[in-house]
């Protein structure tokens, strides 16, 4: 037998070892039944219900367009701060979460994000928003709104 044989050998046997080990230390940590067999353990996620109400499709869109139509008054928010810095580079979103109650009104309304971060402009934004009067939903339910800002001139 030559070298190539004797190398061919030792590989295979030293591959059926190293199987033979893994196998034994996976059946070790394995967990088993008194008859020698795997025992499984099912973990069941805890049940949650699905969310149920809140701002229809239809009625969203609606809200979207009410937000859309008032720009001009939210617009002032940021115009009267832009008008004090007089700069360019003073631009960005501001991301609202707006909370509708059945009757139309803002419940609530939060400043969730954005680039702005203008303290005065999202405190002006928010008591605004909760001035409007909203479309009539049939649950309370919640939204958000992006307001882009970047100077006119």
């Amino acid at each position: 037998m030559g070298i190539e044989g004797v190398m061919t050998r030792m590989t295979l046997g030293t591959q059926v070892a190293a199987l033979a080990l893994l196998s034994t230390l996976a059946l070790g940590c394995a967990d088993t039944t008194e008859t020698g067999e795997p025992r499984v353990r099912v973990i069941k996620n805890a049940d949650t219900t699905a969310e149920v109400g809140g701002i229809s499709p239809d009625k969203e869109a609606e809200v979207q367009l009410l937000l859309q139509q008032r720009d001009p008054s939210t617009l002032r928010c940021y115009q009267d701060v832009l008008d004090e810095k007089h700069d360019r580079a003073f631009k960005g979103t501001v991301m609202v979460l707006i909370t509708i109650a059945p009757g139309g009104k803002a419940t609530a309304v939060k400043v969730i994000g954005g680039t702005l971060n203008n303290k005065a402009v999202s405190d002006c934004l928010v008591e605004k928003i909760k001035d409007f009067e909203f479309p009539s939903v049939t649950q309370t339910g919640t939204m958000q709104y992006v307001y882009r800002f970047e100077p006119a001139y």
